[in-house]
């Protein structure tokens, strides 16, 4: 992402009461930078809340609103990238090619079958749950790296990625 640290070295700070005075028109364009960048509204608002967040973390660091008009612009555009990523990373996983020890036909069905069943059953987890899972499992992120990602602590990355895998675990023993 965007190194910000470089670009606030020699800038002025914003306080608190700024930051909130011009932050729904930062929200509102976000939000229109996302759409323009072909998400739909509810997809639009929750891109720009990260967007918020992110930028709230850094409202120390921003000397003015010109400066962060530019940086809601910027910071928009990359977490559309890393959503459309991390979007199309998992609609790729069921399309990997399974290992499978016997070259059987019904082996090659039965675990197609397997890999599809899980596909779905990770879109039924929360949103939050199934990024974390996919950062962790198909990206193999570290877990303070999907903590710094996310905005959140590296203890509440832990406690969502174990209830994925404990909520997927308990799908597949039912299922089977």
């Amino acid at each position: 992402m965007f190194n910000c640290e470089s670009f606030f070295r020699y800038i002025s700070v914003m306080t608190q009461e700024e930051f909130i005075h011009i932050a729904n028109e930062m929200r509102t364009k976000a939000v229109s930078v996302a759409q323009r960048c072909g998400y739909t509204q509810d997809d639009a608002e929750d891109i720009a809340q990260d967007v918020m967040i992110k930028l709230w973390c850094l409202h120390e660091k921003i000397s003015d609103a010109v400066c962060m008009n530019a940086l809601v612009s910027i910071t928009t555009k990359h977490v559309c990238i890393d959503r459309w990523r991390t979007m199309h990373i998992h609609e790729d996983m069921g399309k990997t090619t399974p290992i499978v020890d016997e070259d059987t036909m019904y082996d090659h069905l039965e675990y197609a079958e397997l890999e599809q069943w899980m596909g779905k059953q990770i879109n039924f987890l929360p949103t939050t749950s199934r990024i974390v899972l996919t950062m962790r499992q198909l990206e193999h992120r570290e877990l303070s790296e999907i903590a710094d990602i996310l905005g959140i602590k590296r203890t509440s990355v832990s406690t969502l990625l174990a209830r994925a895998r404990n909520e997927l675990m308990n799908k597949l023993k039912r299922r089977n």
